[in-house]
């Protein structure tokens, strides 16, 4: 999964006599606030066979590592984003549970959303998710995944997978884009509000919070493109060509002119790209080409200047990704990590208020 097309398809969904499939993605990439740049948090597998995660922050020298969540055996905790206060984190946990089972997961996982203060300590889910398609909302979630704080700290963006089936189209799952309140009041759904063939994830505020990035994946095609919609869930529009297959998880410049994301090409490559929310400048950054570097889950610095960045083949026998800065023109990377163990799912966080 590291080296190839990252997330559609990855398993089939069986609760209520309903199939259906769930995104599984491996590298996701978190939103970047304004202003002073702080520390940088990823997800790092605790073992080489990849069966438990948890999330680390570090300097952006490389420098003063620390371990934020210490999941049990077998649970992945992904794809963390921090606060634009620099004060908490919020990320996914995955834990496991068979599909048809007392929770019915879905790719053998019982994913929720999570967030925890930044030093560790304070850990709860935000969302409810009953993991029962036969019982009414939310019994009927099926798993919530890729959250993103909004600018001013006080809501989560976040991927709602849910059972219905009048969503035929979508094999009966409404994989959509919801925002909540950071207390876990005022749920509302922002995107695939009526019955579509599509899902929505990978999502993300601009600076102002007015709108929201995301990617969408067209099941029929099997192909990705990046989206924006108003926050109320008006004025949606597609960024880039379904030719480009662009997505990953989407992040939006401090100064809000660029949107980032990945590319993973059929030929192999894998690199981050940006483009402007006009549709315009469409820009590789690393141009690698399929004996290169694979790029994992860009991010901007918060004060604009950097890009953080999963990158493999790295250190080790088995060449696990490791953590690297580069210039916002994709110049001059250079790795932050050096050890056996996989590491992706970056975003780089401002210093906290004091």
């Amino acid at each position: 999964m590291h080296t190839r097309r990252h997330h559609l398809l990855a398993a089939t969904l069986a609760v209520a006599g309903v199939s259906g499939v769930l995104l599984a993605s491996a590298h996701l990439a978190g939103a970047t606030a304004p202003g002073h740049n702080g520390r940088i948090v990823f997800r790092r597998y605790l073992d080489v066979a990849k069966t438990t995660s948890a999330i680390f922050t570090i300097q952006p020298d490389g420098t003063h590592e620390r371990q934020i969540t210490h999941p049990s055996a077998g649970v992945d905790d992904r794809r963390p984003d921090y606060a634009p206060d620099g004060r908490a984190i919020a990320f996914e946990r995955k834990n496991p549970c068979p599909a048809g089972g007392p929770k019915d997961g879905v790719n053998n996982t019982c994913d929720l959303v999570y967030t925890v203060k930044a030093n560790g300590t304070g850990l709860r889910s935000i969302v409810p998710c009953g993991f029962d398609a036969a019982a009414p909302f939310p019994g009927n979630c099926v798993g919530e995944d890729d959250p993103a704080w909004s600018p001013d700290s006080s809501k989560i963006a976040f991927q709602y997978n849910l059972v219905d089936d009048t969503y035929t189209g979508s094999l009966g799952l409404d994989a959509g884009i919801w925002i909540v309140n950071r207390d876990g009041t005022g749920l509302h759904q922002v995107t695939e509000r009526t019955p579509a063939t599509d899902w929505d994830f990978g999502v993300q505020w601009s600076p102002d919070g007015r709108k929201l990035a995301f990617v969408r994946s067209d099941l029929a095609s099997g192909a990705d493109a990046i989206f924006t919609v108003n926050a109320n869930g008006g004025n949606e529009r597609q960024i880039t060509p379904w030719s480009l297959n662009g997505g990953d998880r989407t992040d939006w410049s401090p100064a809000g002119r660029w949107i980032l994301f990945r590319v993973q090409a059929a030929d192999g490559p894998s690199n981050p790209y940006k483009v402007h929310p006009d549709a315009t400048s469409l820009t590789n950054l690393t141009n690698q080409g399929p004996d290169g570097y694979q790029y994992l889950s860009p991010a901007f610095s918060p004060d604009g200047t950097q890009i953080v960045s999963a990158r493999t083949p790295g250190y080790g026998p088995q060449g696990a990704a490791d953590i690297v800065v580069m210039n916002a023109d994709g110049n001059n990377p250079h790795t932050l990590t050096q050890t056996a163990l996989w590491e992706s799912a970056t975003d780089w966080g401002p210093k906290p208020d004091r």
